[in-house]
């Protein structure tokens, strides 16, 4: 059972979150700069966030290389990744790479307006997610279960989430 701390930071999480979306997509306050951070207009993570009390993410940005055929344009928030060789940057993952998958990509770049291109996405490297909504780069799920094995090997937790209805924690 979870602490009612966990709890209360939850629930503060759910309701402060779409405010600070919101105040971004009216415009930035007065002095207010978001120096090379992850785009606020664009990043919602909302949709996949797992019901866990804790999703406890780590977000890192990184340059991404197309491979396979599957380009910067054709990712999405949600779809897994891989490091490269010198662990320096990503690519996509997909089924035939269960045992590499190390990530999950939130954020796409080249939605920057200051910087149009900007090749990198954010990937989390650790948190709980929505099973639901995690797929591989290709776009096929569900994920095999050694692509889930790798995943909780990086701590990263795909849940079986309720796809309709209101949350009660």
């Amino acid at each position: 059972m979870k602490s009612m701390l966990s709890r209360i930071r939850w629930t503060i999480a759910l309701f402060i979150a779409p405010l600070v979306v919101a105040l971004h997509r009216l415009g930035k306050p007065q002095g207010f700069e978001c120096f090379n951070a992850i785009n606020p207009t664009t990043f919602n993570p909302v949709p996949l966030l797992s019901h866990d009390d804790d999703p406890n993410w780590k977000v890192v940005r990184y340059p991404f290389t197309a491979a396979g055929g599957i380009t910067l344009a054709l990712m999405k928030p949600g779809y897994l990744v891989k490091f490269n060789a010198g662990r320096t940057g990503v690519l996509p993952a997909v089924g035939a790479d269960d045992a590499a998958l190390e990530g999950v990509c939130i954020d796409v770049g080249g939605t920057d307006v200051a910087n149009p291109n900007d090749t990198t996405v954010a990937v989390a490297l650790s948190g709980s997610f929505d099973k639901n909504t995690i797929k591989y780069a290709d776009g096929t799920s569900p994920i095999t279960a050694a692509g889930l094995a790798a995943l909780a090997d990086h701590q990263i937790f795909l849940d079986p989430a309720v796809p309709i209805g209101a949350f009660a924690p």
